[in-house]
């Protein structure tokens, strides 16, 4: 009996001692997961400091493949193996997460002063309190919504300070592991070591933190040593950023490639190894200024002109202040096409600029255009915009677009009434029109809760087999112009749904316009934010023509249509249909839709081995439809993307029947660099 109970007081000390030692550690995270509450960053006055970068690159292997990575063709095709370059910014903060970086000095031995691998730099200033670290990538294992995705161990030192180990509970791209080391007093980092692979780049991240002031949820000194593989290449990096630095500085820098300023304000000094990569290329650099210089042109063309130009991404500002900006993508790069059930392969090309002429006005335009192999088809659409006030959303947009080829199934029931004999009807193109639309409007944001646009469209509408129209005495061109006017309501405003209202009103005879209509449409769409990455899109539509008159053949609804421009994982995938026939979009005077997407990392197939690794965010689909004729149309389906792709699978049913199955699927890969 002595003994039973000796048993039952020594179990509850156990346990008592084992609870004991779980409080502290749970105590412990939970100061880590609140650090950047108890941190005041309201009232953080306008700060100017100065902030060093340097680095090295070690070109292990290449291959011709490596002229196709964004930011890596200077290196690809050098003679040279190792890179080394330094930075001096000078940066005006006037929120602890709003700044404005100025390059002041850029000393490196890339060819030409390229930026190469400068996909990592933002590694180098890493917010590791926020959900995601970089950017809307890797998850934090010191972020509270995270917790679920690591597994932490906490040893306490003598100090007053604990040792935080953490580790991922399943191995995706999106985790990372290391440790880390904590006040025990407030829970904050005082510094850490992470380590992960992400976006084809595995990398070890040294930072310490910052420990007075605001200034404390950002990193003092970050170390990253990284390595890029790819296809065979494969490219060492390391890279020493050091921030709030206050050095005496010149009144005015002239050269900003000034390697002896440079020499003269790093904070601390280079490596041998680095140091003999510099003196390298200024011999040779001062070796070529010594000798005639002998071009060959051939060189420079294929290379430096065409090569970079049509195999990488081109970005570029101008203007006294930098106040343009330039980008093109490639015009010769397979990485930028798509593919799905209804256009097939989609090759695309972008180009855009925009010059801010102030805080307040600013021009833009974009020149997006695509070609359907399956259709063959060229589609494009070219949007200039101008901001006359951009603190209140006031711009003027002018939008001219193609692509969007029309069927009417009542022109075709006329045209073969009269020719019921015809051999024309094997036309298989008959009864489609091309598309040509100038949409110019005005929109201004009377308060954060209510939006209005006003404009005029004009439709000018093209048969594709002109000759049959003609031999059936039919019209092969209609055109019509439209007044239309937009209300937009946002009841929580740029945080909760955007309710939309659109009127227009054909004209007959206005503008050159030979078409009398009048369409109603009433739009909802809402983005609930259920964490950083994790959100539920819904989208609910009607719309209505209330006056058709002849010969007002063709239905065409501003939020019902088919999207022949789609982008990536992060355009477009989410509140459309995917399956629906394209001349469906044309056929009913009336339509509603729902259209609802969830979207998470770390959901289905990111949670099996091996392959989990790779995704990085999934979702899941459903989208229903009810037109003249069809009640319900519905499309379920289920995608996730990958560093190297996007796909999605769809099923559609009509009618209580099964009606299709397809796939969508587009590049990804290089997008984030």
């Amino acid at each position: 009996m002595k003994t039973r109970w000796l048993y039952i007081i020594l179990l509850a000390l156990l346990s008592a001692n084992a609870f004991a030692k779980a409080y502290p550690d749970t105590l412990l995270l939970h100061r880590v997961f609140t650090f950047s509450a108890t941190i005041d960053t309201t009232n953080v006055e306008p700060d100017t400091s100065y902030a060093y970068t340097k680095y090295s690159l070690n070109v292990k292997r290449r291959n011709f493949v490596l002229l196709a990575v964004p930011t890596m063709y200077a290196i690809a095709h050098g003679t040279n193996r190792k890179y080394v370059g330094e930075t001096f910014e000078k940066i005006t903060s006037h929120h602890i997460e709003k700044y404005v970086a100025e390059k002041i000095l850029d000393v490196t031995t890339v060819p030409h002063h390229r930026k190469s691998m400068s996909t990592v730099l933002k590694y180098l200033t890493p917010k590791i309190y926020q959900e995601t670290m970089v950017g809307d990538n890797l998850l934090s294992p010191f972020n509270y919504h995270n917790r679920k995705y690591y597994r932490y161990f906490i040893s306490f030192m003598r100090n007053g300070t604990a040792r935080l180990n953490f580790r991922p509970r399943l191995k995706n791209t999106q985790l990372v592991r290391g440790q880390a080391l904590i006040n025990i007093e407030t829970g904050g980092i005082i510094k850490t070591l992470i380590q992960g692979e992400y976006d084809m780049v595995r990398f070890t991240l040294n930072a310490t933190m910052n420990q007075s002031g605001a200034h404390v949820l950002a990193p003092k000194n970050v170390i990253l040593t990284c390595r890029f593989s790819f296809l065979g290449n494969e490219t060492d990096g390391n890279f020493h950023a050091n921030y709030g630095l206050n050095p005496a500085l010149p009144d005015s820098i002239t050269d900003s490639h000034d390697y002896q300023l440079m020499d003269h304000l790093r904070p601390f000094p280079l490596t041998d190894e680095e140091r003999e990569i510099y003196s390298v290329y200024f011999n040779k650099t001062s070796t070529r200024n010594d000798q005639p210089k002998r071009i060959n042109p051939l060189k420079k063309i294929l290379w430096d002109v065409i090569g970079d130009n049509v195999l990488n991404r081109i970005k570029s500002t101008y203007g006294k202040s930098n106040q343009g900006y330039f980008r093109m993508n490639p015009i010769l790069n397979p990485l930028y096409m798509g593919y799905d059930n209804r256009r097939g392969f989609i090759y695309k090309f972008d180009v855009r600029t925009s010059y801010e002429f102030d805080s307040n006005k600013e021009f833009y335009i974009r020149f997006k255009s695509g070609y359907s192999f399956k259709r063959h088809q060229f589609y494009f659409k070219l949007p200039t915009y101008f901001y006359y006030n951009k603190r209140r959303n006031g711009y003027i947009e002018m939008l001219l677009e193609n692509g969007n080829w029309i069927r009417n199934e009542l022109i075709e029931k006329d045209i073969n009434i009269e020719n019921k004999d015809s051999a024309l009807e094997t036309y298989s193109r008959t009864p489609y029109f091309k598309d040509m639309h100038l949409n110019i409007k005005n929109n201004y944001d009377i308060n954060q809760y209510v939006s209005f646009q006003v404009g005029l469209s004009a439709h000018k509408r093209s048969a594709i087999e002109k000759k049959r129209y003609e031999i059936a005495g039919l019209p092969s061109k209609y055109i019509s112009v439209a007044p239309f006017l937009e209300i937009q309501w946002r009841p929580k405003a740029w945080k909760g749904p955007f309710i939309t209202l659109d009127y227009e009103r054909g004209i007959k005879n206005f503008l050159g316009g030979d078409i009398n209509y009048e369409r109603w449409e009433l739009d909802m769409q809402w983005i609930k934010r259920l964490t950083r990455l994790q959100s539920l899109q819904m989208r609910f539509g009607t719309g209505l023509y209330t006056k058709r008159e002849k010969p007002a053949y063709f239905l065409d609804f501003e939020n019902f249509r088919e999207n022949n421009l789609p982008g990536g994982w992060n355009d477009d995938w989410s509140g459309e249909f995917e399956l629906l026939s394209s001349y469906i979009y044309n056929v009913s005077k009336w339509y509603a839709r729902t259209n609802f997407t969830y979207e998470s990392p770390l959901l289905f197939i990111s949670r099996l081995p091996w392959i989990g690794h790779f995704i990085e965010m999934e979702r899941i689909y459903f989208s229903s439809l009810c037109v003249k004729d069809i009640h319900p149309y519905i499309e379920t389906g289920y995608g996730f993307t990958t560093r190297l792709f996007s796909i999605g699978i769809f099923v559609s049913n009509e009618n209580g029947r099964f009606k299709d199955f397809g796939c969508k699927f587009g590049f990804e890969l290089f997008r984030h660099w």
